[in-house]
């Protein structure tokens, strides 16, 4: 079994979190989930940590994020956590807007997903659901 992903005080800049999708997909990679869903986990998880990035700090790059990864025999968890304080989204009034589709996007890309906004910041905790493995005897 693949050992856990653990990045702690990210910053929340660009950089920083291009850096981690990277180390994220050759992580879920390693783990032997297939290509087209790996891709479908580094694409939510991104989401979640440009939200961070945007929101939860303002996009002022003062804060940090923590991202936790877990496989599972039925499933992989991503959880990812912020220090900031949670902005509800509000709503764009352009006909066709860019912006406000991250949190349709996280809940399009990952089987489940639960956003806890808290008084010490906010935990995405999103899961997909993985083909059982067949047993080896």
């Amino acid at each position: 079994m693949q050992e856990p992903f653990r990045c702690h005080g990210v910053p929340a800049v660009p950089d920083a979190l291009r850096r981690l999708r990277h180390e994220l997909m050759a992580w879920v990679l390693a783990a032997g989930v297939d290509e087209a869903r790996a891709g479908d986990i580094v694409l939510a998880s991104y989401e979640a940590l440009a939200n961070v990035a945007d929101h939860a700090y303002d996009g002022s790059g003062d804060g940090q994020v923590d991202v936790d990864a877990s496989v599972f025999p039925d499933r992989v968890e991503v959880v990812i956590t912020d220090h900031g304080q949670w902005r509800a989204p509000v709503p764009d009034t352009q006909p066709v807007s860019l912006r406000g589709r991250g949190l349709l996007l996280l809940r399009a890309s990952a089987d489940r997903a639960d956003i806890s906004p808290g008084d010490s910041g906010t935990v995405v905790t999103l899961a997909w659901d993985l083909d059982p493995v067949p047993d080896a005897r």
